[in-house]
């Protein structure tokens, strides 16, 4: 009983670790997606226990490995993000018929971007892909299983929400919503695989 009690504090910790790691590394901004790269990476390597080095080095080679396909997606993500915003800024449904069909055709790929951004991480490090099958991938996985897909995006929904109501909720609030999402993706990945298989 002690020894499960001392894990469980041990877990809590090292995951509490490793947000503030995550969240000092995306400080710099465009180093957001190596950073995230890099915490999922340790999440992964933790479900699957395989994490031998520790929270910091763990992470530290997570980031390093990571870096430049990370890197590449968010120059590429953040080009289509920037252009999705502006579109919603200029779009005015209310102003005509064409307009209105246009804003419902924004909506349609604003969800399918957030769909597709949810899956990324976990995908880019659970599978050896490149940026650009990353994203083929996570396209992919979003329509695969929709249910999946929309509760994963409550689950980034409640804690964006929670967030944005208490900003210092940062330093917990990443590394926990990690954890869920990747095992949730997990789960879905080893189902593919053993289709693949028995196909």
């Amino acid at each position: 009983m002690n020894n499960r009690l001392l894990n469980t504090i041990n877990t809590i910790v090292d995951y509490f670790l490793l947000n503030v790691l995550w969240v000092i590394a995306s400080i710099p901004l465009i180093t957001i997606f190596p950073a995230t790269a890099a915490m999922f990476g340790v999440v992964r390597k933790r479900q699957l226990q395989k994490e031998t080095n520790g929270i910091f080095k763990s992470f530290y080679i997570q980031f390093k490995d990571n870096f430049k396909q990370s890197i590449l997606l968010s120059i590429v993500w953040g080009i289509v993000g920037a252009f999705l915003y502006v579109d919603y800024k200029i779009i005015s449904p209310e102003s005509s018929a064409f307009q209105l069909i246009l804003y419902i055709l924004l909506i349609i790929g604003l969800i399918l971007f957030s769909s597709i951004t949810i899956y990324l991480f976990p995908i880019m490090v659970h599978f050896e892909l490149n940026w650009k099958n990353v994203i083929r991938n996570a396209f992919f996985f979003s329509l695969m299983n929709p249910i999946l897909t929309i509760l994963l995006l409550i689950i980034v929904g409640i804690g964006g929400a929670i967030l944005y109501a208490y900003p210092v909720s940062i330093f917990i609030l990443g590394s926990f919503l990690a954890f869920i999402v990747y095992y949730l993706c997990q789960m879905m990945f080893n189902q593919v695989m053993i289709k693949k298989e028995i196909g």
